[in-house]
């Protein structure tokens, strides 16, 4: 067989090919909207009771499946209850009576005193949480709503709320879970940044919540008091950040967090809202009223509402990265109070030794150059920051500790620090990162290497394609001959 010929037959064999992978394509384009009926059928059927709860995380799970991600079993984030239509519910009636416990006795006689310790194991019983149905129309909204709102804004507002307290939950621990989820570090081996971002964490996260909400309050005071919370996680968030900088160096940090998997458990908003002067200079988006977007952004509303509670979803448009975090909120400003308004001084100075390393690092990991020249100029961090140096070449830099865990300091809406076995109740991080590597990106040189290798397969390809359109041309000219 001619070489032509070979050409030709190969040629064909490719659009053979090519026919099959368009079929697999439609077939599974068609499994796919298969499934997708499929469930929003099943949705229409177990969504018809107002009670049910945590149908968006069986969304979460039915998207996962159809999108074939492998991360179904992730997406089942929380605990679901799915009830019948309240027409097929019958009345609690109370337990049917046992035989054992209907034949007539005598009653036990009340004693004329209490017995001692019974009013302690009294007030212990009743403390314990209790599961059952919420009624609608029960008062659900953890915080002093503005009066005069309309009937369809409360309700939107008492559905977050009914929908986790049917499951003894706060809206704040659905939004912002902590068991199982993936750190940026290993907690074993470093149990004091453990320890430091549970804390900020756990005692943080409702004003997370409420912040990010930002429905409109009952009085002024309200607002001063929902703001000095804001402020205090923010506070405490400038705290955990410096340890995490005192303990990994500010590059390997942002290389932590920025691993794919790994910046879940991190606080994303607390930016200012968008009448704020600050607001003007923000790259993310500033928070918005509740009421503000119920008026004139219905379709920015309902997704508000939508996502309040579904995991890590409401600070969404927040900040993007910690650079952009730090920044925009001053906190790099070495004038400012340390942990009111800045990191600490060591992390401070960490961020310079890192920033005058000459490092070839992402882009958005640098300051703007007036941020990072005042920064590194600084006549108090300059002379930390050589201290700094000296002491790690020495072997002499001593890491940062936080004071041990105190029993009293777990609550109700917390999540336990360990587990039954002692382990730690976050996950390691999904991405593991060698911080002895200070190789952040590609150097110039290999970007321009693989810069001109992917230009050069891309005009290899080109040329490829036109040989072959050639042939094509020439077998139609045979054909129309013959």
């Amino acid at each position: 067989m001619s070489d032509r010929n070979s050409k030709l037959l190969a040629r064909f064999q490719k659009c053979l090919d090519e026919e099959a992978k368009d079929d697999a394509r439609d077939q599974e384009q068609e499994a796919r909207i298969s499934k997708t009926v499929f469930w929003s059928e099943m949705r229409d059927i177990i969504a018809v009771n107002a009670l049910s709860s945590g149908l968006d995380i069986l969304d979460d799970v039915a998207k996962a499946l159809i999108d074939d991600t492998g991360r179904a079993a992730q997406a089942l984030s929380g605990p679901v209850t799915i009830l019948p239509h309240p027409s097929m519910q019958s009345a609690c009636t109370g337990a049917t009576p046992h035989p054992s416990f209907t034949s007539p006795s005598k009653k036990r006689s009340v004693p004329a005193k209490q017995a001692k310790g019974s009013a302690a194991k009294k007030q212990k019983a009743s403390a314990s949480p209790k599961s059952s149905p919420v009624a609608p129309g029960t008062a659900l909204i953890t915080f002093p709503l503005a009066l005069g709102l309309p009937k369809e804004f409360v309700r939107d507002l008492e559905g977050i709320f009914r929908h986790v307290a049917a499951v003894n939950l706060k809206a704040w621990q659905r939004a912002y879970p902590w068991i199982n989820q993936h750190l940026f570090y290993d907690p074993v081996e470093d149990p004091d940044v453990y320890l430091g971002h549970w804390r900020f964490w756990h005692n943080c996260r409702a004003a997370f919540f409420e912040g990010a909400l930002h429905a409109p309050l009952r009085t002024d005071s309200d607002k001063v008091q929902r703001r000095k919370r804001k402020g205090h996680a923010v506070h405490q968030r400038l705290v955990f950040i410096s340890l995490c900088i005192e303990t990994w160096g500010y590059y390997n940090f942002l290389r932590r967090i920025e691993a794919p998997g790994n910046g879940t458990l991190m606080w994303w908003g607390g930016q200012t809202g968008n009448t704020t002067k600050e607001a003007k200079g923000y790259s993310c988006t500033p928070i918005q009223n509740l009421f503000k977007l119920f008026q004139k952004d219905k379709a920015a509303y309902q997704r508000k509402i939508q996502d309040a509670i579904k995991p890590f979803k409401i600070d969404q448009g927040g900040f993007t990265t910690i650079t952009e975090m730090l920044e925009q909120t001053e906190a790099f400003n070495p004038a400012l109070v340390e942990y009111e308004k800045r990191l600490s001084g060591k992390a401070l100075a960490r961020v310079t030794m890192d920033l005058t390393a000459r490092h070839f690092v992402p882009e958005h990991w640098v300051p703007s150059d007036d941020v990072w020249k005042t920064l590194c100029n600084h006549d108090r961090i300059k002379p930390l920051q050589i201290k700094l140096t000296v002491q790690m070449r020495d072997g002499e830099y001593e890491l940062p500790t936080v004071p041990p865990f105190n029993s009293k300091e777990f609550k109700p809406d917390f999540s336990p620090l360990m587990d039954d076995d002692g382990k730690p109740t976050a996950l390691s991080w999904t991405t593991a990162v060698d911080d002895s590597n200070t190789k952040y990106r590609p150097d110039p040189d290999e970007e321009a290497e693989a810069g001109l290798a992917d230009e050069e397969a891309k005009a290899e390809a080109a040329q490829q394609e036109g040989e072959e359109e050639e042939e094509e041309s020439e077998v139609e000219d045979e054909v129309t001959i013959l």
